[in-house]
């Protein structure tokens, strides 16, 4: 049975190789929370496939969608298995999102981190379209390449703790997951940096996405 906790996740795990990301919008937080609650539920209770590590539910904080995230230790165990245990979307009264498999490319943090750091409480999440796998790496090098030109190298950004780039196992996209200690300091690094560098890149219509909260983790017992 697999076990449930609050515990912050680890995103660069060891021994996860895949992971599947799927937005769904609720619509307002009181369908939010109730959809929250029957996922977890169902997550508890449904069967765990082999090489599932862990599932991982945010909640945004505007009230408005849910984000799970799937941690896989292979593509051969996702394959196999077919999908993680999904909730059925439309019963709890939403429409279900579009379930996308990504890897983890680049892991970005702080040259300086308090010992031991503080927890993150917000994640920023953003997802980018993308022609393939070699532009998606120019693309997030090209980012980061430039932020670094314009801001340094010590990325010595109040609150931050990283940035998770990964890359879409078919190429046509980036999923961006960051973690920062509060949303406040979340927001204006999104304001200061985030927003003219994505201009700078190409990407600035579509946005810097949601800000989530952790809701629960499930792990492997």
């Amino acid at each position: 049975m697999p076990l449930v906790s609050d515990v912050r996740p680890v995103i660069d795990r060891q021994n996860v190789s895949i992971v599947v990301v799927e937005e769904v919008v609720t619509g307002d937080a009181r369908r939010q929370r109730s959809a929250a609650a029957a996922v977890v539920a169902h997550w508890e209770s449904a069967p765990w496939p082999a090489g599932l590590v862990s599932q991982i539910l945010f909640t945004s904080t505007d009230g408005d969608l849910l984000l799970t995230y799937a941690q896989w230790s292979s593509a051969e165990a996702l394959d196999e298995a077919g999908s993680a245990p999904r909730p059925d979307w439309r019963a709890l009264g939403v429409e279900p999102g579009a379930p996308t498999a990504y890897e983890l490319y680049r892991v970005v943090r702080p040259t300086a981190l308090p010992d031991p750091p503080p927890l993150p409480q917000c994640y920023p999440a953003a997802v980018f379209a993308m022609d393939s796998h070699d532009a998606a790496r120019k693309w997030i090098d090209g980012l980061l390449d430039n932020e670094e030109q314009n801001e340094g190298q010590d990325r010595a950004y109040p609150g931050a703790l990283a940035a998770n780039f990964h890359i879409a196992a078919d190429g046509t996209g980036i999923f961006l997951l960051s973690e920062w200690v509060s949303e406040a300091e979340a927001v204006a690094h999104i304001e200061e940096v985030i927003v003219p560098l994505l201009e700078y890149m190409g990407q600035g219509e579509a946005g810097a996405g949601a800000r989530y909260s952790l809701h629960t983790s499930v792990h492997a017992s």
